[in-house]
């Protein structure tokens, strides 16, 4: 199994740009959402699991980069939407 290393946020602006991207594609699918915390928590298992899916994919059956990339996007926007929820509570 292959290791990869902390690259230290060096990408921070394109990261940032890209989950305020799927944000705006999330609103424009699902539209503004109130949910319970725990509807919340259950979304975000679900996008980790699709996480883990895709990196054994890439790992085990040669799967993409870029779909490892998508997929911890979409974790890390809808992390950052429950934390801005609870930071305006």
């Amino acid at each position: 199994m292959r290791t990869i290393t902390d690259q230290q946020f060096v990408a921070a602006d394109v990261l940032t740009n890209m989950v305020w991207d799927e944000n705006k594609r999330q609103i424009e699918k699902w539209g503004v959402q109130t949910r319970t915390p725990a509807e919340w928590m259950l979304y975000l298992s679900e996008e980790v699991g699709e996480l883990a899916e895709a990196i054994s994919e890439r790992e085990y059956r040669n799967g993409r980069n870029a779909d490892v990339l998508k997929e911890a996007i979409q974790v890390a926007t809808l992390a950052l939407k429950i934390a801005e929820m609870y930071r305006m509570e």
